[in-house]
């Protein structure tokens, strides 16, 4: 399985999460679909700024960022 695919599981599991607010769910649905409808490295540089930006919530929880970091780390291998 190819990092961009194991990041939008991982990614959709977060949308499905009750523990994740509801701001943050609209923003990784986005990020879903400029993954899935992407043209390539800057859609994937566009998706990992979108995170990046979700990380540095306040009111994110924890075991939510530490999530949001794994993503971003298999989007840097694609």
């Amino acid at each position: 399985m190819d990092n961009l695919h194991q990041a939008v599981q991982l990614i959709q599991s977060l949308t499905e999460d009750s523990s994740v607010p509801k701001n943050a769910k609209t923003k990784l649905t986005g990020t879903i679909q400029l993954l899935q409808n992407g043209n390539g490295k800057v859609d994937v540089s566009k998706a990992m700024h979108a995170i990046e930006d979700l990380s540095d919530d306040v009111n994110m929880p924890a075991h939510l960022r530490t999530q949001l970091f794994q993503v971003v780390s298999l989007l840097e291998i694609v």
